[in-house]
């Protein structure tokens, strides 16, 4: 999910769907949920809940919710977390928020949603931050606006989130929702691309256009490669895409081929469609009109436009025992794509 710059529309969202479980002071119930005795939890939190305790009821309202230690319901977990919001939990109303948001146990309800996570995010609570702003920037369950996006990110990165830290950054780069601001956004790209692989790739773009500086430029090729040979298959596009072109190292189509291939080998379109063009022009292969027009194939069936219109132009090309040949070789590189491994070291 990242942009040749990552386009906004694309903000990362992969904190996950999981609720808040807000642990008891007592040492006995976190040593009961850390060795995996989740009746026993259940049976602690139950009294507690019904004693009154928010934190007991938002647990009890989460062992519900995922069946853990008591069968699975979800209307009582929802009631649970009212009980546990009403007493003022952010970590209730954030859960609440998810529940409305995904429709657990209820029909999904983002204008609710959206509601119980504002609650949740003006007292504090960094996931729910998170969530308000992505609802904020799509618009989901209330009104449009990446100005208040930007400041729930910036607000969730303020206390450390990675996702918001480089969801901002995105922002930042685009000003969209804030004014643009290239130094602020890889200052916060910095922060977390050693352990965030998404934000490193975007540095690297970044650095890619500065090419009259030896220094930026080659760590743009430093952090390709080594994204790369951890299989990100973005960064192989990227990587064989400089090889070929000569770009911030000198040409070398055979190592600009590997690296396509290995991008398109794992499914990613626009290394795909490379593919097929170096095949249908001859360069660093032998020209292969069949081979050209299996790779524009699976580029097209996943729905990148620009490989159909070249698919479309090269098939009266062939003979029809050429297209026939170009259906099987699909099929073939299609089955590779799912067996491919995801890691990838060259020799």
């Amino acid at each position: 999910m990242i942009r040749r710059f990552l386009r906004p529309a694309q903000l990362a969202g992969a904190l996950g769907l999981l609720l808040h479980l807000t642990l008891a002071t007592a040492e006995s119930v976190k040593s009961q949920l850390a060795r995996g005795d989740y009746a026993g939890a259940v049976a602690r939190f139950e009294t507690g809940a019904r004693a009154g305790e928010a934190i007991a009821q938002n647990n009890l309202g989460v062992l519900l919710l995922q069946g853990k230690g008591v069968t699975k319901d979800l209307l009582a977990a929802r009631h649970w977390f009212e009980a546990a919001a009403a007493q003022g939990l952010p970590g209730a109303m954030y859960n609440l928020g998810m529940v409305y948001l995904r429709g657990y146990g209820t029909p999904a309800d983002p204008v609710t949603a959206a509601g119980w996570l504002q609650k949740a995010a003006a007292l504090g609570d960094v996931e729910a931050q998170f969530y308000l702003a992505t609802l904020y920037f799509h618009g989901t369950g209330l009104a449009s606006n990446p100005e208040l996006a930007a400041h729930w990110f910036a607000e969730a990165a303020k206390q450390g989130l990675k996702e918001a830290k480089f969801n901002l950054a995105l922002l930042l780069l685009e000003g969209k929702g804030v004014p643009a601001d290239e130094a602020q956004a890889v200052r916060l790209l910095e922060s977390i691309a050693e352990s965030h692989p998404d934000a490193a790739l975007v540095l690297a773009k970044v650095d890619l256009q500065y090419l009259k500086e030896p220094e930026r430029a080659s760590r743009a090729l430093a952090t390709f490669r080594r994204l790369a040979e951890n299989g990100n298959m973005e960064a192989q596009a990227a990587l064989g895409t400089l090889y070929l072109s000569g770009t911030t190292t000198p040409t070398d189509t055979e190592e600009g081929r590997f690296w396509l291939a290995q991008s398109a080998q794992q499914g990613f379109t626009k290394a795909q469609r490379q593919m097929g063009q170096l095949y249908e022009s001859g360069v660093g292969v032998t020209r292969d009109w069949t081979e050209a027009a299996a790779w524009y194939t699976l580029a097209a069936q996943a729905g990148d436009h620009e490989s159909a219109e070249r698919l479309e132009g090269l098939l009266p090309k062939l003979t029809p025992i050429a297209r026939e040949q170009v259906v099987l070789r699909a099929k073939v590189l299609q089955q590779a794509q799912k067996t491919s491994a995801p890691r990838i070291t060259k020799p």
